[in-house]
């Protein structure tokens, strides 16, 4: 007999994802805003729990960086988040 087990999911890092949500419910102190749902557990916990699949709606906060744009103008961008001229 062939078994073929799927293996788990890898676990999201809600607290990386632009849907997660700190509610002030004690009971329910997380949420996702994409499922809208609360939560005791973590969002991503709660959607393999009940849907035996990984969450789908992760969206990062961080934006993926643009490489070269602020070299190609000769500018950097400064600690303070000021750009500053490269001479």
């Amino acid at each position: 007999m062939n078994h073929s087990f799927a293996s788990p999911p890898e676990p999201v890092d809600c607290l990386k994802c632009r849907h997660f949500q700190v509610t002030w419910e004690t009971d329910h102190p997380r949420g996702c805003r994409a499922m809208g749902f609360k939560t005791a557990l973590w969002p991503w916990q709660e959607v393999l729990r009940s849907s035996g699949e990984s969450c789908l709606r992760f969206e990062s906060k961080i934006p993926p960086k643009k490489e070269g744009k602020s070299a190609e103008k000769g500018q950097n961008v400064a600690p303070s988040g000021r750009f500053s001229r490269v001479i």
